[in-house]
């Protein structure tokens, strides 16, 4: 029974003799008999910081890859402090203006806010910081040299260089970390351009100023590139190696996957991931009037949203995957388009006709060109056991087609290890690494991004910067590179009532102002804009600041009333008959408790609470109060 309880538990030993309390959080803790307490007003009193507890009682910052003290510059905005707020955002992402607009926001779905109506609007609120930055690079360097403490570089008269294999947003960010400690950093790129996928991204999401900027502020710390520079063609890891302390390889899934299907050679079969860096170019792509594009992925999406804008008036466009639609459930959730239901959405807003649950057989063509694809219905797409098994029932039919896009991602092309065998590859064909330092199986030679674990641009920046801690603990150097870590925290007191948190919870979430459907047909323009100052205050403010949580107070013993308990909104907070056995393990406090009890335990669960303070405020005997953690640079 013990290891299923979490959070907060004040326990009250044959009342009122003895008051034990037992947290995990931060707690200042006291331990003894409750009269000598009160006769003597001695009191052993510990602060007790847990590190641990600390940045997972905030789930945006503990669900963020990189780190991101969402928190912090949500709370900083609602305050109309904005340039705080960027500097807050940006510390420890150097791609802060890139995921403003493209991140996909794993902080979101688990936002306390959520607890009670919607989540707190994240990521728009970060690009809101952005567009108010006042600040040079230099002055946003200045700001984060003084935050970067600790760090020391290896010893030795001459600094290790490294090179980087592919600029995209992991390589960068690794070159980034590297730089800014003092590393010189060189990087090689087999495009004419630095940026990786971030250039195939649709330009109606991420447009190429915004690349820019971000990339711009790397190279400002003195990191080299070189473009149209290809691995395994116009030099070799090996010379890499002889020249670098360390190799870094970031060079993505550059390969799109190819089915077997017949017809694949037919003029106007088009590659997704080459298709998305044309459109979003800006190159002239010719699709006709019917374009089907293959795949249920976000990069399927993609595909079809930019065709739409691409083709003319009468351009109809179609996507076509085996998987069932959302929300229309068969064996598992497996079986649905694994695309974001909000990509789904807006593409059926903008015209996007989804054919789901047909398997594609052959393209057909004439005289060389596309004319249709002959399709199949699927009834499944995984049996039972979970195992990936089509199975097609049914007549097939032939659905008109002048452009075929295959949208089924992407793989790990090779080329780039000229058949060298010392490279070992894992299961799924990517790139075999040490989890832990991210070494391939040649020593000196490191990977990450994409090559090592697909998914998301903020996935692969901290991919970038668990590589940088990794080389530069490789080259003998010591500390942290980054500066997501949780600093040292200390406990203050909180005097923000109730009926303040009251008010924010009474805020509506709102989204930035976004372009109509009919805006968006014909043209790349961003789909959506930024707040103005007054909406983006008040979706700051909609953030209930997690790092303010109940405390027992040691001066003042809980009489186990219950107040507490009728008053908390989240029913987080139960009263509960407890026996000795059922601690064991939990605290070491518990075991120097007379006898076996049973006690009536305070039960307050962490997990379910959502910082609202009127606990403390129902409590007549004031033994809960709220404390505001903060966190303390050095």
């Amino acid at each position: 029974m013990a290891k299923a309880l979490k959070g907060s538990i004040t326990i009250g030993f044959k009342q009122p003799e003895l008051l034990v309390s037992i947290q995990e959080k931060p707690i200042i803790r006291y331990k003894g008999p409750q009269k000598r307490l009160l006769e003597e007003k001695k009191y052993d009193v510990v602060s007790s910081p847990d590190q641990n507890w600390f940045p997972h009682n905030i789930p945006c910052r503990v669900n963020c890859p990189i780190g991101t003290d969402a928190r912090s510059y949500s709370l900083a905005i609602s305050e109309g402090k904005n340039q705080l707020a960027y500097l807050l955002a940006r510390q420890n992402n150097p791609f802060v203006s890139t995921l403003g607009k493209v991140c996909s926001a794993p902080c979101e779905p688990d936002c306390t806010r959520g607890k009670i109506d919607a989540p707190v609007t994240i990521r728009a609120l970060k690009g809101f910081a952005v567009e108010k930055n006042k600040l040079s690079t230099r002055e946003v360097y200045e700001w984060l040299n003084m935050k970067k403490l600790g760090v020391d570089l290896p010893k030795g008269n001459r600094l290790p260089s490294i090179a980087i294999v592919g600029a995209g947003p992991a390589g960068l960010s690794a070159a980034h970390d590297l730089a800014l400690t003092g590393y010189k950093v060189k990087v090689f790129e087999a495009s004419s351009k630095p940026g990786g996928m971030l250039n195939a991204i649709p330009r109606y999401k991420l447009d190429d100023e915004t690349i820019k900027r971000d990339v711009d502020g790397i190279l400002f710390l003195g990191v080299e590139i070189e473009t149209n520079r290809v691995c395994g063609k116009d030099f070799t890891i090996d010379e890499l190696l002889g020249q670098y302390g360390a190799v870094l390889l970031a060079v993505g899934l550059q390969k799109a996957k190819r089915p077997n299907i017949q017809g694949i050679e037919l003029k106007g079969v088009i590659h997704g991931i080459d298709f998305l860096r044309r459109a979003a170019s800006g190159e002239k792509v010719e699709l006709g009037k019917n374009v089907v594009v293959l795949g249920g992925g976000n990069v399927a999406l993609d595909a079809a949203r930019a065709a739409l804008r691409i083709g003319g008036k009468n351009t109809k466009v179609s996507v076509v995957c085996i998987e069932v639609a959302k929300g229309k459930k068969r064996y598992s959730h497996e079986d649905e388009m694994p695309a974001e239901a909000s990509e789904i959405s807006e593409g059926g807003k903008e015209g996007v006709v989804f054919r789901t649950s047909l398997m594609p057989e052959e393209i057909l063509g004439e005289h060389g060109k596309v004319k249709g694809l002959k399709v199949r219905p699927v009834s499944t797409v995984y049996d039972r056991d979970g195992r990936f098994n089509p199975v097609c029932k049914g007549k097939a039919q032939v659905l008109e087609a002048d452009t075929v896009i295959f949208g089924l991602g992407q793989e790990l092309d090779t080329s780039f290890t000229r058949g060298k065998k010392d490279l070992e590859l894992g299961k799924e064909g990517l790139l075999k690494v040490d989890p832990q330092t991210l070494m391939t199986s040649k020593k000196g030679v490191f990977s990450c991004g994409d090559m090592v674990r697909s998914g998301y641009a903020v996935d692969a920046i901290a991919s970038g910067q668990k590589a940088a801690q990794a080389i530069h603990k490789h080259l003998g150097g010591t500390g942290s590179l980054g500066l997501n870590g949780p600093q040292k925290i200390e406990p203050a007191h909180h005097h923000e009532k109730h009926d303040v948190w009251a008010t924010r919870c009474s805020i509506w979430y709102g989204l930035p102002p976004r372009l109509s459907v009919k805006q968006r047909r014909g043209n790349m323009a961003l789909i959506e804009g930024s707040y103005s100052n007054f909406e983006a205050k008040r979706q700051g403010q909609r953030c209930i600041d997690c790092s303010v949580s109940p405390m027992i107070s040691p001066y003042n013993p809980c009489v186990i009333c219950g107040s507490c308990e009728d008053a908390c909104p989240a029913e987080c907070i139960h009263l509960k008959l407890m026996n000795k056995a059922d601690f064991n393990g939990l605290h070491k406090e518990v075991d120097g408790a007379d006898g076996d009890g049973p006690w009536v335990s305070l039960i307050i669960d962490d997990t379910e609470c959502i910082h609202c303070g009127a606990c403390a405020e129902a409590c007549w005997e004031d033994s809960i109060y709220m404390v505001k953690y903060k966190e303390v640079c050095g």
